[in-house]
């Protein structure tokens, strides 16, 4: 047997310890009486001679290079970008439906055991809950990131939400048994110290994860693609006030402008829901987003600095990309 034989062989079994076993490169040193950084050439090796392959199969498909590009002009941890069939050809149901099914494989591998994750509301938010892989887990715990609505349908309430995800992963569940908006912040402040409130809202500062929907405000003749104002929890005077602040969209039940910057801190202080600098501490906030008519607001979003990971499609990636 040649030396180059004999080292391709080694580099084999490493390879299938490292890989096939999951042994550590340390483990693998120990067991085999090599020194560590050895390991680590070996296994470089097997990559280098096509002894093992990587392929990357993504189910979805996504857009890698595309999600590039917006990871660097935004800073971001994370991008996904879904590909449809024949991407801006088709229609947008299915194009929807292509975003959901990535965001549900991206949020299944990012959910580790002992995660706290906290969920927002939204018609995209509970398609993609429907969409994620069951498991069960009691190690794991839902929070609610935000009161509920009678005036939104069932299924996108954010108590509802909270509580399928809580289903879906076997998890414990905290919720907010209180109305996501009241007249006053001494009302605010009253609820807070609620103990089933309370005891839901102190868990914010724990959050490992949070999941949220990107909403865009009305502009012109187009009707606002945002649950907020869609479940009518704001009336038409102060919809009309937050546009003229210059609001395109909001996160959770926080609008902001075109820069990023948050306009409505009077309106924070009567909302029963996690506040803009607790959502800041996140380290992993996930923005699911589709449609071009959100790209402003999808935008102005990435630019506060609270998005760190964003799933969308590929037209609307690069209708955001075209006013950046």
């Amino acid at each position: 047997m040649t030396a180059a034989s004999a080292s391709s062989d080694l580099s084999t079994q490493v390879a299938r310890l490292f890989f096939d076993r999951q042994l550590s490169k340390m483990e693998i040193a120990a067991r085999l009486g090599i020194s560590r950084f050895r390991v680590a050439r070996l296994i470089d090796d097997a990559l280098a001679d096509g002894l093992v392959r990587i392929e990357y199969r993504d189910i979805p498909a996504d857009d890698r290079g595309l999600a590039a590009v917006l990871e660097e002009r935004f800073g971001l941890d994370l991008c996904a970008v879904a590909i449809a069939a024949a991407d801006e050809a088709t229609d947008e149901a299915t194009t929807f439906n292509a975003v959901v099914r990535l965001a549900a494989a991206v949020l299944h591998g990012l959910i580790s055991s002992g995660d706290v994750i906290g969920v927002a509301w939204g018609s995209t938010l509970a398609a993609v809950v429907r969409e994620l892989p069951t498991r069960s887990d009691p190690d794991l715990e839902v929070v609610q990131l935000a009161g509920s609505s009678a005036r939104l349908d069932r299924n996108r309430d954010a108590g509802e939400l909270a509580r399928v995800l809580a289903d879906r992963l076997g998890a414990t569940h905290r919720a907010i048994y209180s109305p996501t908006f009241v007249e006053t912040a001494a009302l605010r402040a009253a609820l807070l110290r609620e103990p089933e409130v309370a005891d839901t809202v102190a868990r914010f500062s724990a959050l490992d994860l949070a999941i949220v929907g990107i909403g865009a405000m009305p502009t012109g003749d187009d009707g606002a693609a945002s649950s907020l104002v869609r479940s009518g929890v704001l009336d038409d005077t102060e919809v009309l006030r937050l546009t003229e602040l210059g609001a395109v969209g909001d996160l959770v039940v926080h609008p902001f402008d075109a820069t990023g910057r948050f306009v409505a801190p009077d309106l924070a202080e009567r909302a029963v829901a996690i506040g803009v600098e607790e959502l800041r501490r996140i380290r992993r906030v996930v923005a699911v987003a589709s449609g071009t008519r959100k790209a402003g607001a999808i935008r102005g979003a990435l630019k506060s600095g609270v998005i760190r990971m964003l799933v969308t499609d590929g037209p609307t990636a690069r209708a955001v990309l075209g006013g950046a």
